[in-house]
Order: C-alpha cells, then structure tokens, then sequence
C-alpha cells in the first residue's frame, strides 16, 4: 500500500476476468511510534532486492501483528475485495455452493470479509506459515495451501474454483506475472479473477513494462476479457 493517490480495481474473465488494490511503500506520516513501526515494518515487505523467500520471512516474523500494522492505515482493500464478489455472486445459492480462492490470503482479511456476506467455500493460498496460522486462528477458510502462485504448477486441479480473489498481492517481492497464467488454469472457463491492487505496483522494478502487454495478449489469446476496471476512493487513510 502506499499512502499516495490512486487505487484501481479491475476484474478479468475466465475464459476470460481481473480487478485490481495492493499494499507498496507506505511514505509520509508517522505520527506515533506504533504508526512509525507500522510503516517501517511494510515497507520491509516491499524492499527492492530483498526476494520472495526473505520477504516471506518477514511476513512469518510479524504475522501477530500483521492485522494492527494494516489497521492503523486503515487499509480497506479487503473491503473493496469483498464487495466486489458480492457484486459478482448475487446470489446466496452462488455463495453456498461455488469454490472461492483467496490468493495471497495472508491473515484472513478478505476471507473474513467474504465471510460477513454469507460466502461459504472459501480456500486460502499464501506462502507465508505465519500468516496462514493466523487465518487458521478465524477459522473461515476449507483449505489451505502454503505455496507460491508463479511459474510452477501449485497442486490444483485445472477449472476448480468458480472465482479468485487477490488483494495486495501484487507489488516487489510479490506475485509474479506468471501467477496470472497459473490462476486462469484453475479457475473454470466463465469464472472470475478479482484483483484489487494500486496502479503504480504495475510499474515497479519486479513488473516494469509487463503487466499490461501480458494482460493484453492473454485476453487475444481468449484465455480471459477485462469485464471492469475502477478506480476505488478511501482505499487507505483518505487515498485512492
């Protein structure tokens, strides 16, 4: 997350769908030590150069604290996340009986938040052991799946879930570009990708220049079609 203007959310097709909201440097203000914790703590997540594997280290050591750090931003991307299934799934019979993947599930706060709007069949997908304890501790997820999403094959079957959903999951240190081929696998034909993320983490050092393109060929492949796109406002302490 960063503490600066715009957040854009966009949701893609399966078969052909994506939306997009995500955390990257939090800058500025400070006002208190907690706050000051909070900022450092996130901005380690996202340092240039640290890798996946350290990144997710640090997620493990502050896992505890994860939901406080995010809290005190007032960080609503899971939010936005939920409601935007919501709008996708209508229906409560949709909600009791698809499958539903929180990608970068984290501590639980899109599942806790799905949850609130009577979605049932939720899996959680995260790297972080920590973080996944924690989302353990609510218990609102079936599954849970401790692994990347990139370039190898996760232990999914092909077309098994209705719908994903991604909030703060793209950013440095974060998922990959090729995470979105391996989500349009297991998501069925017509399904939904959600990924609610900020604009500028498209252009950050690990994805300069390739989200985009490959969000284009993708949908001329036919594999998924940008159903929306928006730009959500409040998204973190009063910005986009």
């Amino acid at each position: 997350m960063t503490a600066s203007e715009n957040c854009a959310s966009s949701v893609r097709r399966a078969g052909a769908l994506h939306i997009g909201v995500n955390m990257s440097m939090i800058r500025g203000i400070a006002p208190n030590n907690f706050m000051a914790e909070a900022q450092a703590t996130i901005n380690l997540y996202v340092k240039p150069g640290l890798g996946n594997e350290r990144s997710v280290e640090v997620y493990d050591k502050t896992s505890s604290k994860y939901d406080e750090y995010t809290g005190a931003w007032d960080y609503s991307g899971p939010t936005y996340a939920a409601r935007t299934m919501g709008e996708l799934f209508p229906e409560q019979k949709q909600r009791d009986n698809f499958r539903f993947l929180d990608v970068a599930a984290g501590t639980g706060l899109v599942g806790t938040e799905m949850k609130k709007l009577g979605f049932q069949n939720l899996d959680a997908l995260d790297p972080s052991k920590g973080m996944l304890d924690v989302a353990r501790e609510r218990g609102i997820y079936t599954t849970y799946y401790q692994d990347y999403i990139g370039d190898d094959k996760l232990d999914i079957k092909d077309d098994a879930y209705d719908s994903i959903v991604m909030c703060g999951g793209m950013g440095v240190n974060m998922v990959p570009c090729s995470g979105f081929r391996e989500m349009i696998r297991i998501v069925r034909p017509g399904g939904y990708i959600v990924n609610v993320t900020r604009p500028e983490n498209m252009e950050n050092n690990d994805y300069i220049g390739r989200p985009q393109p490959m969000f284009e060929n993708l949908e001329k492949e036919g594999h998924w079609k940008l159903v929306s796109q928006k730009i959500v406002r409040n998204y973190l302490r009063g910005k986009d």
